[in-house]
C-alpha cells in the first residue's frame, strides 16, 4: 500500500526534544544560589534561593547535531544551495520535484507543437495548469518502469515514513532503520540514483549503526566517484563522508586522481568540498590536495602511485597502534629532488593548473577551500625553490590571472594567506589592485574572521595612507555602528586602534600577520608606527562620533562595551562629549534592593548590574588598562581619568538619581568595583571625598557594606574605612 504523502512536514513532537520549553526551575530549601530580590534588601548574608533541577538519566534530553556547513565567498549573494547537505529530511516527499520535471518535459514538447503548427499558419493553443496537469495524470510516470519501484513504493517508503519521525523514541527508530535496512539490502545501487531511495539511504546512513552505514557503503563501492556527480546520490555521498570513516580511504584513492574534474562538476563540487572542509583529518586533506600535483610528485611523496597505496596511508591512520606512512607535501618533496630542473618543471605544470581555474567560466570551483589549499602551497614554493627575480615574475602572472577573484578565495584560511602574500610581496600598484577588487565587498570583508586579515595586512603594508584613508578607512567609519555590534567587525575597529594586541586578537591570529611581516619589509618604506599614527587619526573621527551617538547602547552589549574603552582610552581627538554620553546611563536611580540575578536582561537591567558595563566604568575611572603582569595600569591618562570620575561621581549623586542615597544604593549592590576606583581617582578632591565618607561611612551604611555578600564589598569596606 502507498503511503500517505499530503502531509509534507514531520510530525510535532510530543515530548521530544524539538521545540520543547525548558524545564522549570524546581524550589529547594537546601541550595546555596544567590538571593532572591522580593525576600531581600541588599544586606547581610544571602538568604536562600531557587535551584536549577538535578539532570538525571531521564530529564536529559537528546541533543541532535546539526550538519556543519561550509563556509559562503564574499561574492555570494544567497544562502548555499543543495550542493552543502540534503539534511535533516526536510524536503517534500510526494515526488512532486520529478512531477514537476515531467510537466517541464511535457510543456516543452507540446511548445515544439505550438511552433510547429504556427510555422504551418495554425494559430497558438496554450494550455491552462489545470489542463497540463491533467495531461500528466492519465500519462504514466516514468519511475515507474524502473525495476526498482515496486520495492521503492510498496515496502520501502511506508517504513520510511516511520523511521524519519520526530517523535519516536530512540528504540522505535533504531528498530525501523533495521527493518528498513533488512529491506533494502542487496539493492542499494538500483535504488540509490533516484530522488526517493537515496532519500531513504540518506535515513539509513544517518540514523543508522555501524553494521548499516558500512552495509550500504559495500553495496556502492566502486561507484563513489559516479555518485558524487549525480544530482541526487550526490547528497548520499556526503552522508557516507560524514558519517561512515571506514569508508573514507576507498573514497579517497577513487576520486583522487580526478580531484580538478570534480571541482569543476556542477554536482561533484558540493560532497568533494564537504569532505576537505568537514570532515577529513589533516592527512586526508594532503591525500586529496594530491590530485593535483604532477606525476614526478607521486612518486616521491611517500604515498605511491596507484588505489590501495592511498587507502593502505589512510587506514593505518585511523587505525591505533600502527605507524603509517608519512604523506609529504609538495614543499617537502621539491626539497628533496637535487635536480633543479625538475623543480621547475613541477611549478610550471601546477602553475599551469591553478592557471586554468581562475581563468575558468566555472567560477564555483574558486571558492573552494582544496584549491585554495593548492594555490597557496604553489606561492610558497615558488619563493622557496625559484630565484627571486623568477619567483616575483611567477607571483605576478599568477596575481593577473586570479586579481578579478580574489573576492571569491579570501573567505578561508588559505586563501586569505594567498592574499596577504600578494599584499606584503606586491609593489604599490598591486596593492591598489587588489584593494579595488576587494572594496566593493567591504562590509563583508570585515565581518568574516578570515577575510579581515586581509585588511589587517593592508593596514600594515600599504605606505600611501591617504589613499587607504579616502578609500578604505572612510567607508569603515561610515559602517562602524555595525561593525560595533559584529562579533567580527568590532576586530577591524579595534586593530585599528590597538594593532595586534593580544588583549583582543588570539595568538594565532598575530602569528598569521607576522608570516608577511619579512616580506613587507622590502616592499614598504614607511615605518610602521607612523603608519599606524596616519590610520588610527583617519578613524578617530568617526569613533568618537559613534560613542557620541551610541554610547549607551554599545555599553550594554559584552563585545561592543570593550570596544567603546578603546575608543575613549586610544583614539585621537575630543572625547568631552562621548564621555558625558558614557556617564548619561548613570542619571538612573539605582534599584534597592539592587538585583541578585547574574544574567540580567540587558535591554531593561540598570547599567551598573551589568558587569561587562561596570568594567567599561572601571577601566576609564582607572585611567588605562590594568596589567597584572607588571601591576600597573598601561598607557595611563591621568587628565582622562580626572574628567570622567568628575562626571561618574556628578552623575550618580545627582538629583535626578536620587542624591546620597543612590550612592548608599550603589554601595551595597553590583558595581562596587566601579566605586573603589571612584575613590582612588578622587584622592585628590577632599571635598567629594569628604560627601562620600558623610554617606557611605554613616552607622546604618557602613556594616551592611562590610556583611555584604557582593563582589567587591571587602575592597569597598576597606576603602572607605582607610578614609
Amino acid at each position: 500500500m502507498a503511503p500517505n504523502m499530503n502531509n509534507k512536514k514531520r510530525s510535532a513532537p510530543s515530548n521530544g526534544s524539538a521545540g520543547q520549553s525548558k524545564k522549570p526551575r524546581v524550589n529547594d530549601s537546601k541550595s546555596k544560589s544567590k538571593p532572591n530580590a522580593k525576600d531581600f534588601k541588599g544586606k547581610g548574608k544571602a538568604p536562600v534561593g531557587n535551584k536549577k533541577p538535578i539532570k538525571t538519566y531521564r530529564n536529559v534530553e537528546e541533543k541532535v547535531v546539526a550538519a556543519p556547513k561550509r563556509k559562503l565567498p564574499l561574492t555570494a549573494t544567497a544562502p548555499a544551495h543543495a550542493n552543502n547537505d540534503e539534511d535533516d529530511d526536510e524536503m517534500d516527499v510526494d515526488g512532486s520535484e520529478e512531477e514537476s520535471e515531467d510537466v517541464e518535459m511535457e510543456q516543452e514538447a507540446l511548445n515544439g507543437d505550438e511552433r510547429d503548427g504556427a510555422q504551418a499558419g495554425e494559430p497558438k493553443q496554450r494550455m491552462s495548469k489545470a489542463e497540463k496537469l491533467a495531461l500528466h495524470a492519465t500519462q504514466p510516470h516514468r519511475t515507474t518502469k524502473l525495476p526498482s519501484h515496486p520495492l521503492l513504493q510498496d515496502k520501502l517508503l511506508p517504513l520510511w515514513e516511520e523511521a524519519r519521525k520526530a517523535d519516536i523514541t530512540k528504540e522505535e527508530r533504531q528498530a525501523a532503520i533495521k527493518q528498513l535496512w533488512e529491506t533494502v539490502k542487496g539493492r542499494v545501487a538500483e535504488v540509490a540514483r533516484g530522488h526517493k531511495g537515496g532519500r531513504v539511504l540518506q535515513t539509513i546512513v544517518k540514523y543508522g549503526g555501524k553494521e548499516e552505514r558500512d552495509g550500504v557503503a559495500a553495496e556502492l563501492e566502486g561507484q563513489y566517484k559516479t555518485m558524487m556527480q549525480s544530482k541526487y546520490s550526490k547528497f548520499l555521498m556526503s552522508k557516507l563522508i560524514r558519517h561512515c570513516h571506514t569508508v573514507r580511504p576507498k573514497i579517497i584513492a577513487e576520486i583522487t586522481p580526478d580531484v580538478p574534474q570534480l571541482l569543476f562538476h556542477s554536482h561533484a563540487c558540493g560532497p568533494l568540498s564537504d569532505f576537505f572542509e568537514l570532515y577529513a583529518s589533516p592527512k586526508e586533506k594532503r591525500l586529496l590536495v594530491r590530485g593535483f600535483y604532477p606525476k614526478e610528485v607521486l612518486l616521491f611523496d611517500g604515498v605511491g602511485v596507484g588505489k590501495e597505496a592511498a587507502v593502505n596511508v589512510v587506514e593505518k591512520a585511523q587505525e591505533k597502534g600502527k605507524e603509517a606512512s608519512e604523506v609529504k607535501s609538495l614543499e617537502k618533496v621539491l626539497d628533496e629532488m637535487t635536480e633543479g630542473k625538475m623543480r621547475e618543471r613541477v611549478l610550471e605544470e601546477l602553475s599551469e593548473k591553478v592557471a586554468h581555474v581562475f581563468n575558468s567560466t566555472q567560477k564555483e570551483a574558486l571558492a573552494q577551500e582544496i584549491f585554495h589549499r593548492v594555490v597557496l602551497e604553489y606561492l610558497t614554493c615558488v619563493y622557496k625553490f625559484l630565484s627571486p627575480e623568477d619567483a616575483d615574475k611567477k607571483m605576478h602572472e599568477l596575481l593577473e590571472s586570479s586579481l578579478e577573484s580574489l573576492a571569491d578565495i579570501v573567505h578561508t584560511k588559505d586563501g586569505s594567506a594567498v592574499v596577504r602574500e600578494f599584499l606584503a610581496r606586491g609593489v604599490a600598484k598591486d596593492r591598489k589592485s587588489i584593494l579595488r577588487v576587494l572594496k566593493p565587498h567591504l562590509e563583508k570583508l570585515c565581518k568574516d574572521g578570515e577575510a579581515q586579515t586581509v585588511l589587517f595586512t593592508a593596514f600594515d603594508v600599504v605606505d600611501d595612507t591617504k589613499m587607504m584613508g579616502k578609500a578604505i578607512i572612510s567607508d569603515i567609519g561610515q559602517m562602524a555602528g555595525g561593525l560595533a555590534v559584529d562579533k567580527q567587525g568590532r576586530k577591524v575597529l579595534l586593530y585599528l586602534l590597538t594593532p595586534r594586541s593580544s588583549r583582543h586578537f588570539i595568538p594565532s591570529t598575530v602569528a598569521q600577520l607576522k608570516q608577511a611581516d619579512e616580506a613587507a619589509a622590502k616592499t614598504s618604506k614607511k615605518d610602521k608606527d607612523v603608519r599606524r599614527k596616519e590610520l588610527k587619526d583617519v578613524i578617530s573621527p568617526d569613533l568618537i562620533k559613534l560613542v557620541e551617538e551610541q554610547g549607551e547602547q554599545l555599553l550594554r552589549e559584552t563585545g561592543s562595551s570593550l570596544l567603546v574603552a578603546e575608543i575613549l582610552l586610544s583614539a585621537v581627538g575630543d572625547k568631552s562629549k562621548a564621555l558625558e554620553a558614557v556617564a548619561q546611563p548613570l542619571t538612573t536611580p539605582y534599584p534597592n534592593p539592587a538585583p541578585v540575578d547574574s544574567d540580567a536582561d540587558p535591554a531593561t537591567a540598570h547599567i551598573l548590574d551589568l558587569g561587562y558595563a561596570v568594567r567599561t566604568y572601571k577601566t576609564l575611572l582607572a585611567g588605562g588598562r590594568f596589567s597584572t603582569a607588571t601591576n600597573t595600569v598601561e598607557d595611563f591618562d591621568a587628565e582622562l581619568q580626572s574628567r570622567f570620575a568628575q562626571l561618574f561621581y556628578r552623575n550618580i549623586t545627582s538629583r535626578e538619581a536620587g542624591g546620597e542615597q543612590n550612592l548608599v544604593n550603589i554601595a551595597l549592590g553590583n558595581a562596587t568595583f566601579a566605586l573603589v576606583e571612584l575613590l582612588s581617582a578622587l584622592k585628590d578632591d577632599k571635598q567629594k571625598l569628604s560627601d562620600i565618607k558623610k554617606g557611605l561611612c554613616a552607622p546604618h551604611v557602613l556594616p551592611d557594606i562590610e556583611k555584604s555578600w557582593r563582589k567587591g564589598a571587602k575592597p569597598l569596606y576597606e576603602a572607605l574605612s582607610a578614609l
